[in-house]
C-alpha cells in the first residue's frame, strides 16, 4: 500500500478525533466530563444574542470633537513656538525665559479654532507672519497645511484627506479600546464591530442584569486622564452674575440651586449647584477664553462620618494639558489606612520627566487631576514631584466595598486606554431569552428534518455510495461545530439556517461527483478509473459553485453585523468543511473500500 495514502488516512482520523474532542463538551455538557478533560477542552458552543438573549449596545464616535481638540492643541503649540521665535530674534535664550516673559511674547499673537479643523492666527505685527511657513508648521504637525491669509490673520487647516484618515484611525482605536474593556469583563465572547462610518456595535449574549449594568458603566466611561493648572488670579466667575440671573429667570426649573459663592478651598469665586447637570447647562451658555477651560468638582462637607452638605462646583483653569494619560504605564488599586481605597498612577520615563518639570515650574499652585471634565482633586504643588507617581482618591459617602468596586472599574478603564474621542450611546437594547428558546427549538427541528430528508434521499438513490456521503456529511457538521467552538464564535438563528443550507450544499457536491462516476461506469471503465475520473471532472464545477457562494459570504461578513454576520460565519465555515468532506473524505473512503474488498463494481 502507498505510504502516502496511509498517512492521509491517519491524518483524517486524527482530525476527526480532534473535532470530536472539541465538540464533546457541547454535546454532553462540561459538568458530565472528567476534570482532566475539561482542563484541555473546556469551551462549548455558545448561542448568539438572538437565541439566548443579552445586551446590544451601539455607540457613535464624536469625530468632530476629537479633531477640534487636536486643533486646540495645535493652536497652543503654534502660539508657544511662535513666541519663542520672536524671543530668539531679539537675542533671548528661550530656555531661560520665565513664564511671565513667555506670556508677554504670546500676547503678540491671538489664535482661535474657526471650525473643528481650522486654526486662525492673528498677528499684531503683520511682518511676523513670515515666521509661520509650511516648513515651520511641519515641525509640529505634518498633517495641517497653510490655507491662506486674510489681512493679519493666517489660517492653517486639516485637509479633507487628513480628516478622513484621522477619522478612520480614531474609530479603529476606539473599537480596539471597547473590545479590550469588554473582554476584560471575562464574560462570553463579545461581538464588537464597526458599523457604518462612525458607529460601533457591541453585542453580549447571555449576560444577566447585573453584568449589563457593569458593561454600560465601563464602556460609557471615557476616562481621559489629564493634569491642568488652576488659574488663581482669574476673576472669571465674579463677572457673570448678570448672566446667571438672566439664565435663572429664563430656566427656573433647570437652575434652582445655581449660585455664585466664595471658594474656600482654592480662593476666588465659583459656581455651585446640587447637580452637575445644572452646572453644565449654564456653563455652555458662557463664553470662555480659548486658553482656559472649566472643570467640575464634587464636594462633600462632613462632620465625622456624617455628610452635612454635598454639591458640585466649577474650577477655572488653563486649558493647556500639562500631562495626559498617554504616559500612564500602570494603574492599580491600593489602600491607605487613613484615606481608604485609592488608585495609584505610575508614569513612564518621559511622563515622569514632564511631571517633574511641570511641578517644578508651578510650585505653589494647584494642579487639577481630571477624568474627562471632572476634577478628582486639585492638590497644591508644594515641591517638585519626581518619580512619576500620583494618586486618584475615591471619595464619596459610600461604603468601602462600593469605593473598591469603583476603583477597580476605573483601573480597568485606565489600563485599557482612554478614548481618543467622546463616545455617545445611541442604542441600548436588552434582548430577552423567550424568543431564543422558541427559535432554538424550531432551528433544531428544521435541522433534524432537513438532515433526515437528505439522508433518506442519498441512501435510496445512491445506495452504498449514499452511505459514504452521509458519513462525510456527519464529519462535515462535526468539523463546522468544532471550528466555531475553537474560534469561540456564537451560533445565531441565521447561523442555524446557514448550517441547514450547508447540509444541502455538501450533498450537492456529492451528487455532481456521483453522476460523473455513473457516466464513466456506463462507458464500461474499471471501478478505480471511474472514481478517479468522476472526482477529477467534477472538481471544477464544485469549485466554481462554492467560490461564488463564498464571495457572497465574504461580502456579508464585511458589510453586516449581528445575526447576518453570524449567518456569513457559518456559511463560510460550512463551505470550506463541505468541500473538504464531500470531495476529499469521500474519495479516501472509496479508495479504502476498493483496496480492502478489491471490488470491481461500485454500488451507486
Amino acid at each position: 500500500m502507498d505510504k502516502k495514502r496511509i498517512w492521509v488516512r491517519f491524518g483524517l482520523v486524527l482530525l476527526s478525533l480532534w473535532a470530536l474532542a472539541y465538540v464533546l463538551p457541547t454535546l454532553v455538557g462540561p459538568d458530565k466530563l472528567p476534570k482532566w478533560y475539561t482542563n484541555l477542552f473546556s469551551a462549548k458552543l455558545e448561542y448568539g444574542l438572538d437565541l439566548q438573549g443579552g445586551l446590544e449596545l451601539r455607540y457613535t464616535v464624536d469625530i468632530k470633537k476629537a479633531i477640534r481638540d487636536n486643533s486646540n492643541r495645535i493652536r497652543e503649540t503654534l502660539v508657544a513656538r511662535l513666541a519663542e521665535k520672536v524671543a530668539e530674534k531679539e537675542g533671548k535664550d528661550v530656555e531661560t525665559l520665565t513664564r511671565d516673559e513667555r506670556k508677554v511674547y504670546e500676547k503678540e499673537f491671538s489664535a482661535v479654532v474657526d471650525d473643528y479643523r481650522t486654526v486662525a492666527i492673528t498677528f499684531n505685527i503683520p511682518e511676523q507672519q513670515e515666521l509661520l511657513d509650511q516648513e515651520f508648521l511641519d515641525l509640529y504637525s505634518n498633517q495641517y497645511v497653510i490655507a491662506g491669509s486674510d489681512g493679519n490673520t493666517l489660517r492653517v487647516t486639516l485637509p479633507e484627506t487628513a480628516v478622513a484618515e484621522l477619522s478612520t484611525n480614531i474609530v479603529n482605536e476606539t473599537l480596539g479600546i471597547i473590545r479590550k474593556r469588554v473582554e476584560a469583563f471575562g464574560l462570553v465572547e463579545p461581538e464588537v464591530r464597526r458599523v457604518g462610518e462612525f458607529d460601533i456595535s457591541v453585542q453580549l449574549p447571555g449576560v444577566d442584569k447585573k453584568q449589563m449594568d457593569i458593561v454600560r458603566a465601563r464602556i460609557g466611561q471615557t476616562a481621559q486622564l489629564t493634569f491642568r493648572i488652576l488659574d488663581p488670579s482669574a476673576n472669571f466667575f465674579s463677572t457673570i452674575q448678570a448672566q446667571l440671573d438672566s439664565y435663572k429667570a429664563a430656566n427656573p426649573t433647570k437652575a434652582q440651586t445655581l449660585q455664585i459663592a466664595d471658594d474656600s478651598t482654592y480662593g476666588g469665586k465659583t459656581i455651585t449647584a446640587r447637580s452637575k447637570a445644572e452646572l453644565v447647562s449654564f456653563v455652555k451658555t458662557l463664553t470662555v477664553p480659548q486658553d482656559h477651560t472649566i472643570g467640575y468638582e464634587y464636594v462633600e462637607n462632613r462632620t465625622g462620618d456624617v455628610v452635612q452638605e454635598s454639591f458640585w462646583k466649577t474650577l477655572y483653569m488653563f486649558s493647556k494639558i500639562e500631562l495626559s494619560g498617554d504616559y500612564l504605564t500602570r494603574a492599580q488599586v491600593l489602600n491607605d489606612p487613613q484615606e481608604g481605597w485609592f488608585v495609584s498612577l505610575e508614569m513612564n520615563g518621559e511622563g515622569a520627566d514632564i511631571f517633574a518639570d511641570v511641578t517644578t515650574q508651578h510650585t505653589g499652585k494647584n494642579m487639577a487631576i481630571m477624568l474627562d471634565d471632572d476634577v478628582n482633586s486639585a492638590p497644591t504643588i508644594r515641591e517638585p514631584i519626581r518619580g512619576g507617581r500620583a494618586r486618584i482618591t475615591m471619595g464619596g459617602n459610600r461604603s468601602p466595598n462600593e469605593i473598591l468596586t469603583d476603583a477597580r472599574a476605573l483601573v480597568t478603564v485606565l489600563n485599557h486606554g482612554a478614548y481618543k474621542a467622546p463616545v455617545h450611546k445611541v442604542h441600548d437594547h436588552e434582548v430577552g431569552p423567550t424568543l431564543g428558546a422558541d427559535a432554538i427549538a424550531s432551528g433544531k427541528l428544521s435541522l433534524g428534518v432537513g438532515a433526515l430528508l437528505v439522508v433518506l434521499f442519498m441512501i435510496v438513490y445512491y445506495k452504498r455510495a449514499g452511505m459514504i456521503s452521509i458519513i462525510a456529511l456527519a464529519l462535515n457538521v462535526l468539523f463546522i461545530v468544532a471550528v466555531l467552538v475553537n474560534f469561540n464564535a456564537a451560533l445565531t438563528l441565521p447561523g442555524l439556517a446557514g448550517l441547514v443550507l450547508t447540509i444541502g450544499m455538501a450533498v450537492d457536491a456529492n451528487v455532481l461527483i456521483y453522476e460523473r462516476i455513473r457516466e464513466e461506469i456506463r462507458s464500461g471503465r474499471p471501478a478505480r478509473a471511474c472514481i478517479e475520473a468522476g472526482y477529477d471532472r467534477a472538481f471544477s464545477t464544485i469549485f466554481d459553485a462554492n467560490i461564488t457562494t463564498a464571495l457572497t459570504g465574504v461580502i456579508l461578513m464585511n458589510y453586516s453585523t449581528g445575526p447576518i454576520y453570524g449567518f456569513a460565519v457559518v456559511l463560510l465555515t460550512g463551505i470550506v468543511c463541505s468541500v473538504f468532506t464531500a470531495y476529499f473524505v469521500t474519495r479516501v473512503i472509496f479508495e479504502w473500500l476498493l483496496e480492502k474488498q478489491r471490488a470491481k463494481t461500485i454500488s451507486i
